[in-house]
């Protein structure tokens, strides 16, 4: 994904001079920015302003109601100083965490180790219903929840709240950490029932969570039950939006910082901050995510027909992504297209890096392999023959 910027400035004898280009390979892109990150509220307020291209959604007025204001806001609140420590069970009262940065990075290598820290061990959301999780493991293998080999839950941590409380958090891992592999999209792990076990214990309404489903979460706060895939975050680097409505445009790489500090703030009820090396590393770290690798294709008709029938949407230059299209052109639910909170009309057209692992398919799951995809799944399996479709498939199995 290219980010090549090009200005020029007038030199003393008013001659314009060249100002040297922006870094095209995005890590170098982010080492040459991150001290704009770190300390330049009105560089990161751009970010965030050409992040929302819907300024008038609700989820962006909330965002650009609070961060990177000239005075106030989000900046004010307090630095948690992230402690964590792994969840093994539920009688874990005490524990003596370990901090999830020691040090600021210096160099390329080191924000990279920081990052994979952040992904696998900073709580990015806390809830009541994850601490009920926790205290029941009765409840583990039926809502998915995976055990490490040293006997602790994948994507849990405990750590100290601003009031020195002790909880329970997910990180990235829990969702995007399937099969101990950074990146790799959980589809077994069911939040939604998690939360309905919770909400039933309490003696309380649990069906809008029971329509979620395995490997679905909602996080559109809009009163409207529209869970969405959890997504690969391989070849993030080449996308064009987050979310599967697409209501935050990837406009640099500093988009997905914005975006992991946002969530957290949002996410922690508003009480805290991180310190913005950890959304900074971890931004970092998902770009260099790469899809795992294949086995090449035994021909080459699998790409010609991809060529002439998927990549006006699917451009192999940019990781196989691309824009927004209708939602209304897909088979799939346009529910979340629709959102009060972060509709736009659209679906992004994700990446199809690492689409060999496995399936369901579709923002909603609604395509069980990648036949069913092109048989019911996606307007483009129409036109193609019986050959066209089996070559096609051996070459997406490729990617």
């Amino acid at each position: 994904m290219a980010f090549a910027i090009t200005s020029t400035l007038l030199g003393c004898g008013g001659e314009v001079e060249p100002v040297a280009p922006e870094p095209t390979e995005t890590l170098a892109w982010m080492e040459s920015h991150t001290d704009d990150f770190l300390s330049d509220r009105a560089w990161r307020r751009d970010r965030l302003e050409e992040t929302l291209w819907r300024p008038e959604l609700p989820y962006a007025k909330k965002l650009l109601d609070n961060y990177g204001l000239e005075r106030g806001g989000w900046d004010l609140l307090p630095v948690l100083d992230v402690m964590v420590a792994p969840v093994h069970g539920p009688l874990e009262v005490e524990f003596e965490g370990t901090p999830v940065m020691a040090e600021r990075p210096e160099s390329r290598e080191e924000w990279l180790a920081l990052g994979e820290r952040v992904f696998w061990s900073m709580p990015m959301r806390r809830d009541a219903y994850l601490e009920w999780v926790v205290a029941n493991p009765q409840v583990w293998d039926d809502v998915g929840l995976t055990r490490q080999e040293d006997g602790s839950l994948r994507g849990f941590v405990r750590y100290m709240d601003p009031r020195g409380r002790a909880k329970v958090g997910i990180t990235c891992g829990l969702c995007h950490g399937a099969q101990g592999e950074p990146g790799h999209a959980d589809l077994d792990v069911d939040l939604g029932m998690a939360r309905a076990l919770y909400m039933n214990a309490r003696g309380l309404d649990a069906a809008p969570f029971d329509a979620w489903g395995p490997g679905r979460v909602d996080v559109t706060d809009d009163g409207i039950t529209d869970a969405t895939a959890i997504p690969n975050l391989w070849g993030a680097s080449e996308q064009s939006h987050f979310n599967a409505s697409g209501v935050v445009r990837v406009a640099t790489p500093a988009s997905a910082a914005v975006r992991f500090e946002t969530q957290y703030i949002i996410n922690h009820a508003f009480e805290v901050r991180p310190d913005r090396a950890l959304p900074w590393a971890l931004a970092m770290f998902v770009m260099s995510l790469e899809a795992p690798e294949t086995a090449p294709a035994s021909s080459s008709r699998g790409e010609e027909v991809f060529g002439q029938l998927c990549s006006g949407c699917h451009d192999p230059a940019r990781g196989y992504s691309g824009g927004l299209i209708d939602a209304a052109s897909l088979t799939s639910d346009p529910l979340v297209s629709n959102s009060p909170m972060r509709g736009t009309g659209s679906y992004r057209v994700p990446s199809l890096l690492g689409i060999s692992s496995g399936g369901p398919y579709l923002h909603d799951l609604s395509a069980p392999t990648l036949e069913d995809l092109l048989d019911d799944g996606h307007p483009a399996g129409a036109e193609l023959t019986e050959g066209e479709r089996d070559d096609l498939l051996e070459f997406l199995n490729t990617l």
